[in-house]
């Protein structure tokens, strides 16, 4: 049953914005980030101003909102007639849910291999920097992870609210701080900042956008540690929330 309900939606997403939007982003990125070095200019020897640029601005300015159309979009396009249609069906909601977070996952998943593969390509060999494929790797999948909460976080905001410019609002304000709030003692309490702690060790740039000291305590790796299970553990207790408000509503 849960396989069906996953090819009904990814059926629905074929023609929906987010099918168009996983291959629009990673080229605007890439080109945004070739704009950045191209201020920046050339890289300092053993460093690249284009991973720097690419894992610190993603996270802070492009990837919320980015989070936030993907949810809203797969979302927001039920119409009430629908819902009540798939209940007639026996079809429930909550599974309904499980099938949307696996799709917005997956499209989360290729804007972000897309987006590394284009920087890594353009890294090594148009503007010949020293570029490691391992950490570009680790970084994606780390950047991947970090990002579930905020997953979760945006279907409760717009579960709660149903205006799907709250949750980009809401998603961009948080983000916002989350460069001070990640080099504090208290970022694990902090989801929208996660993805800026986690990365710090992997590419050694500071939430700021500052390259690190090796002998700087924001790359040690348990930080990464930490970030990767609190992400996974965050994400399945909000997604839980989530599927228990849906079911509320279906016995509404």
């Amino acid at each position: 049953m849960m396989i069906k309900t996953l090819k009904v939606e990814w059926i629905k997403e074929k023609r929906a914005a987010n099918s168009a939007l996983k291959y629009i982003v990673p080229v605007i990125f890439v080109l945004f980030n070739l704009f950045m070095v191209g201020i920046m200019g050339q890289s300092p020897v053993g460093r690249s101003y284009l991973m720097a640029t690419a894992f610190n601005w993603y996270p802070v300015l492009i990837l919320p909102i980015i989070l936030s159309l993907l949810v809203v979009n797969i979302d927001g396009k039920e119409k009430e007639e629908h819902v009540a249609f798939l209940r007639r069906l026996n079809i429930l909601q909550e599974k309904m849910l499980i099938a949307k977070n696996g799709i917005v996952i997956f499209e989360l998943f290729t804007v972000l291999m897309l987006s590394s593969t284009g920087i890594y390509l353009i890294g090594r060999f148009l503007l010949h920097e020293e570029i490691s494929l391992k950490i570009m790797i680790v970084a994606t999948c780390c950047l991947f992870i970090g990002s579930l909460p905020v997953v979760a976080l945006s279907f409760f905001i717009y579960k709660l609210f149903h205006k799907r410019f709250l949750v980009i609002l809401i998603n961009f304000i948080f983000t916002f701080p989350s460069a001070i709030i990640a080099v504090t003692s208290y970022w694990e309490f902090f989801p929208w900042d996660y993805n800026l702690r986690i990365l710090c060790p992997i590419i050694e740039v500071h939430p700021n956008g500052t390259f690190l000291e090796k002998s700087s305590p924001l790359t040690s790796m348990n930080a990464v540690y930490v970030g990767l299970v609190l992400s996974v553990m965050v994400y399945i207790i909000i997604t839980a929330i989530n599927i228990v408000m849906e079911r509320g509503k279906g016995h509404a």
